[in-house]
């Protein structure tokens, strides 16, 4: 098939140069790339390549020569784009995972200084409606319990802790629009 036969290549002559060579193509690239679906697709690539180029093709060398040199390099190709697509996974996971890192302490953070102000904003208040709020939003404390241990009436510490709802909501809104 060299000189004019070679131009005169037909599907039927492809279809045996590609019975013929395609499992011995295919161990060459397995010796390169290690994956038998890998090695499949790098002789299909090149027998489509070479099929579409058959016209410019010149073998110096028999075909077998030349296809198992062809697909070495282009398992060799494969190889070096895979690697450069794993290196760009690799920096985008670790990129990723830095972003996620770096917004979880911005969230620690963020929630730190929610608790100061929220915190400030509670000692803000009268020392009275301050232990009153206590009492109740921490430790839990029914308007009975709270009354019988400050010694005071049940609607003292209602309109107590109206009030300190009332101030803390007023200046969680301030806080919010960035007033506060």
């Amino acid at each position: 098939m060299e000189g004019e036969e070679r131009a005169a290549l037909s599907i039927i002559e492809f279809e045996v140069l590609f019975r013929k060579n395609h499992k011995f193509l295919c161990m060459v690239a397995m010796d390169y790339v290690h994956d038998p679906y890998i090695a499949e697709d790098v002789v299909q690539d090149f027998f489509i390549s070479y099929w579409q180029r058959r016209d410019l093709v010149q073998l110096n060398t028999s075909f077998e020569a030349y296809a198992r040199r062809a697909v070495k390099y282009k398992s060799i190709d494969y190889i070096r784009k895979t690697a450069t697509t794993e290196k760009l996974n690799t920096r985008l996971t670790i990129i990723e995972e830095q972003a996620v890192l770096y917004q979880e302490q911005e969230d620690q953070e963020l929630q730190h200084q929610r608790y100061i102000k929220i915190m400030e904003m509670i000692q803000s208040l009268p020392q009275e409606r301050r232990n009153i709020f206590i009492l109740h939003a921490m430790e839990k404390l029914s308007y009975t319990q709270i009354a019988e241990k400050q010694s005071i009436s049940i609607n003292t510490v209602k309109t107590q802790l109206r009030r300190a709802y009332t101030a803390l909501r007023s200046k969680t809104l301030g806080l919010l629009m960035g007033i506060f």
